[in-house]
């Protein structure tokens, strides 16, 4: 059991979860929409390190201000978040060769004001390109499982900073568990074109339909679900385009 995917709220300030963005309809097709209501909850996140370049992995924490609302015209109780803190802890038998420049802990600002009794969704870089960098290269050289059948599963652990009134305030700390993983979010192609491509294979951009029916994640292909088709650029398969879209590769010259 994964402690902290959701928690009870009541205190002055609270990370309840996690949100889990929708895909707009309409004139907001395939636009990422982060919704504030609590039923909105993801418990487990995914995080597929075998893209076409540096993703990061994104958190929507809902936060609520459980203070009580005092009348006025500016309320005492209005809480200020300016930053979120991020602690990455990889399971206990990998060990990821973190940097000054790239440190497992660091801070995120984003401010938030919070009006007492209000619940508000923010967006979190929970983790960075770098970090990816860092995670794929583990995974290519095998110094962490990367096979299908493994869940290799990071812990992030999150809190909100700000002010209430000249006081400084946190949250308690919410965690959060992510897969991390090699191509899992590129397989389960079910359309007859595209069934034999599920990771590591890759069609060609110029084998394409017109439009890629796996488009992935609209907010950021590397995380949560699929499937997404990646595609290749080049005639070695080496440069990805993810999602992929229609068009010509140029042909391979010389030995």
């Amino acid at each position: 059991m994964f402690l902290g995917s959701c928690v009870d709220y009541g205190s002055s300030l609270t990370i309840v979860q996690n949100q889990s963005p929708t895909i707009g309809e309409g004139a907001m097709a395939r636009a990422c929409v982060i919704p504030s209501m609590p039923t909105a909850r993801n418990a487990l996140g995914t995080y597929d390190v075998a893209l076409d370049k540096s993703y990061p992995y994104y958190m929507y924490p809902l936060l609520s201000n459980g203070l009580p609302s005092l009348m006025g015209t500016v309320d005492p109780n209005i809480i200020y978040v300016n930053k979120w803190t991020v602690k990455i802890e990889p399971p206990p038998t990998v060990q990821v060769p973190w940097t000054a420049a790239c440190p497992a802990e660091f801070d995120y600002p984003n401010p938030l004001p919070l009006h007492p009794g209000e619940q508000a969704a923010a967006i979190l870089e929970a983790i960075r390109p770098c970090h990816y960098d860092l995670l794929h290269n583990l995974m290519a050289q095998g110094k962490i499982p990367s096979s299908m059948s493994e869940r290799v599963i990071f812990r992030l652990i999150v809190r909100a900073k700000g002010r209430h009134g000249s006081t400084e305030i946190k949250s308690d700390p919410f965690e959060f568990p992510v897969r991390v993983c090699y191509g899992c979010l590129q397989t389960g192609f079910t359309s007859a074109a595209y069934a034999d491509f599920s990771f590591p294979k890759v069609p060609a951009c110029n084998k394409l339909a017109e439009v890629n029916p796996y488009q992935g994640n609209p907010c950021n292909p590397a995380q949560d679900y699929g499937p997404l088709l990646c595609c290749a650029l080049d005639a070695e398969g080496k440069a990805l385009e993810c999602p992929g879209i229609a068009r010509g590769i140029p042909e391979k010259t010389g030995p």
